[in-house]
């Protein structure tokens, strides 16, 4: 189930951007997805450009237990190794979708908003965004898994 946070103030910092970049296992290069994708830097807009920051804004918040997950698959998959267990693969995607639902459904009930769940892809620093309300969210989890979509107004052209 997801949970709705409002903010008063996004920690933006365009560095985030970057963090597509980052190696990871088997992605020496980082994300796949950068430079090819319209949600993905550098085609992403910036956040103040996709929302009015003197509105309202929210953090959609979808809370996974990987502990749990690992725990079951391990149990369930003897000759994996703990890597194998944790691959967004066998995750990612149920989670994505309740937080692609929970936050399409937020955005019905207040006209006029829209959502992203690539915050960091528009420069907004989600862990220490998440943090400032409260959030426990960590740069490396190994238990508990945040995925934030971010809502708000549209941004009006002038």
């Amino acid at each position: 189930m997801s949970v709705v946070l409002t903010i008063s103030k996004l920690v933006i910092e365009y560095g985030t951007r970057e963090w597509c970049l980052l190696p990871y296992p088997d992605h020496p290069k980082g994300c796949p997805n950068f430079g090819k994708s319209n949600v993905c830097p550098p085609f992403a807009p910036y956040v103040e450009d996709f929302v009015d920051l003197t509105r309202p804004l929210w953090l959609i918040v979808e809370e996974f237990d990987l502990r749990s997950h690992v725990a079951r698959l391990l149990s369930t998959h003897e000759n994996w190794s703990d890597r194998q267990a944790r691959c967004v693969l066998y995750w990612q995607g149920g989670v994505k979708s309740r937080l692609r639902a929970s936050a399409k459904q937020f955005c019905l009930e207040y006209p006029g908003t829209h959502h992203t769940l690539c915050p960091e892809a528009m420069g907004v620093n989600v862990i220490a965004t998440g943090r400032s309300v409260g959030l426990p969210i960590q740069s490396s989890p190994l238990n508990t898994i945040f995925k934030i979509a971010l809502v708000g107004y549209i941004k009006e052209c002038v």
